[in-house]
């Protein structure tokens, strides 16, 4: 009998700790929610900066890519493409040579 009781001891114990633990922590993230959330001007000029470097930063990689796209092939280009061209080919038909 002594073993049943505190068996339900502990069972309850535990089941209240448990409960009570996850009501704190509830009421720490509505606490940590309902907080306005108030930046220094100094905080709100960094923010600011580093948007703007960002946006400097993605318009600098769109010329980039822009530019790289828009390039006419070089005489380079074309012959390097016929190499690897002819190459295929060869490959594909080979010569036998007797």
């Amino acid at each position: 009998m002594t073993s049943k009781l505190i068996l339900a001891t502990l069972i309850s114990l535990s089941s209240l700790a448990t409960v009570s633990h996850a009501a704190v922590i509830k009421s720490a993230e509505t606490k940590s929610s309902l907080a306005p959330a108030k930046n220094s001007l100094i905080e709100k000029a960094i923010t600011q900066q580093k948007q703007a470097d960002k946006q400097k930063f993605e318009s600098n990689n769109d010329l980039k890519v822009l530019t790289s796209i828009h390039v006419a092939p070089t005489q380079s280009f074309f012959a390097l493409q016929n190499q690897r061209f002819s190459r295929f080919v060869q490959a594909l038909f080979p010569q036998g040579n007797s």
